[in-house]
């Protein structure tokens, strides 16, 4: 059963809580879009200074827009353009510092300035994106970019 809690360890310690209450919103659900609009809601309640987060899933060669929390988005990107389409191509996860020194960023959102694209990938294919911007330059480090791949990784294995 999911609990909403509070986060008040470290870091490190509330990204670990985030994952464990990720398993209990998903695991008894076998509805991709379920899973992934509670992920994204979950997400964006536990992130600061992000102005949006969401997914993009893979179609083809294009990413299409998927669950959400922000403005209104771009709907499809080519695998291969801008950060999402480049994390996708890589299927690495991209930190983006500063997304107007990123070659080809996409603006979707004029007010985003930092950038982290996290590949989804379940059985060795690439399933998608998990995309999250930041008003803030600077705003992803070294820590948030491991766990939310690990976030990333057990949520692939419920959306594949």
């Amino acid at each position: 059963m999911f609990q909403v809690v509070e986060y008040k360890g470290t870091k490190e310690e509330n990204y670990l809580l985030l994952i464990k209450q990720l398993k209990a919103l998903v695991e008894d659900e076998e509805n991709r879009i379920a899973n992934l609009s509670n992920a994204s809601a979950l997400l964006n309640q536990f992130l600061t200074d992000i102005n949006w987060v969401g997914f993009y899933l893979l179609e083809k060669d294009e990413l299409v827009l998927g669950p959400f929390q922000g403005l209104p988005a771009c709907v499809r990107i080519p695998v291969g353009k801008g950060v999402c389409g480049t994390a996708a191509r890589e299927r690495k996860a991209i930190r983006v510092p500063d997304v107007e020194q990123f070659p080809g960023h996409i603006a979707c959102d004029a007010r985003s300035r930092s950038e982290i694209v996290l590949p989804l990938i379940a059985d060795g294919e690439l399933i998608g994106v998990l995309d999250i911007d930041s008003p803030l330059k600077d705003r992803f480090d070294e820590t948030d970019e491991k766990y939310l791949q690990m976030f990333a990784d057990v949520l692939a294995q419920y959306v594949k």
